[in-house]
């Protein structure tokens, strides 16, 4: 148990005090992590601290302070993950990485979505307030940091322009395309061709749908902090998609958030 806030603490063993405070990485599966912490692990060593039943790695990866957690899957899970962060740790921000069934007409397997905007699809308080709509805060959608999700599209452009081909060779995918847009969030795993139609149908915009993205969203607007989500498409959400998502999974998800997250954090660590 932690008995005080971690407060702009840095990821050494020594727990010197920097004027960097360090950056929140989480992923719903260990998977989506790839080799994040063999990393961190191997450039400075790392500090694992027990909170609310998850652990919380603190390290330097590719020169950024992290702290690297898993928000397990869900909503609720994801929202307690990210609290945490922001209250227990102290982050100045918050990426979230990790793969997503496509819904977009032109969304692929393989491709990457990084959002614009994140929405709760399964959210409907009506009629007491407008479907999709917080209630008491009057919000559906949730902006992510224009910066952050900037910077994190940058780190996929480069991943598709250097390694995509070779990528898609290996993996027999078709070479991945970034896209930038809405995400949509809830607490089901949509795995049939009705379910993505009434989905388009109620949300034509929408490229990629998970189960966490917009809980964190939504904490990260509430507190004021930035937040970023990267999103490979495993599946197209439809009746192959458990099969489609296992073995994607297991067989690429690593792959492309380690090449995304590397250039990401190397990217970022050059300006701490």
């Amino acid at each position: 148990m932690m008995s005080a806030p971690m407060s702009a603490v840095d990821a050494d063993r020594g727990g010197a005090p920097v004027s960097h405070r360090p950056l929140g990485i989480l992923a719903a599966l260990p998977q989506e992590l790839g080799d994040l912490l063999e990393a961190m692990r191997a450039e400075a060593g790392v500090r694992t601290i027990t909170h609310g039943q998850r652990d919380y790695h603190l390290g330097t990866v590719h020169g950024a302070p992290c702290v690297v957690t898993l928000a397990r899957v869900g909503k609720v899970a994801a929202a307690a993950t990210v609290s945490a962060l922001i209250h227990a740790f102290d982050v100045e921000a918050i990426v979230f990485t990790g793969v997503a069934g496509g819904v977009g007409a032109e969304v692929r397997v393989g491709d990457i979505v990084v959002a614009d905007a994140l929405l709760q699809h399964d959210l409907d308080a009506s009629p007491l307030f407008p479907r999709f709509e917080v209630p008491l805060l009057g919000v559906s959608h949730f902006s992510a940091d224009a910066a952050l999700a900037g910077q994190l599209a940058a780190a996929c452009e480069r991943f598709v322009a250097e390694e995509g081909a070779a990528s898609a060779a290996r993996f027999g995918t078709r070479e991945p395309r970034v896209h930038r847009g809405l995400i949509i969030s809830g607490d089901q795993f949509v795995a049939s061709a009705e379910g993505v139609r009434a989905l388009r149908d109620a949300l034509p915009n929408a490229l990629a749908v998970e189960m966490e993205g917009a809980a964190i969203a939504q904490v990260c607007h509430e507190y004021g902090v930035p937040c970023a989500v990267v999103r490979t498409i495993s599946d197209t959400a439809d009746d192959h998609a458990p099969a489609s998502f296992v073995s994607f999974l297991t067989e690429i998800a690593g792959t492309y958030s380690n090449a995304i997250l590397t250039r990401f954090l190397q990217a970022r660590g050059s300006r701490v």
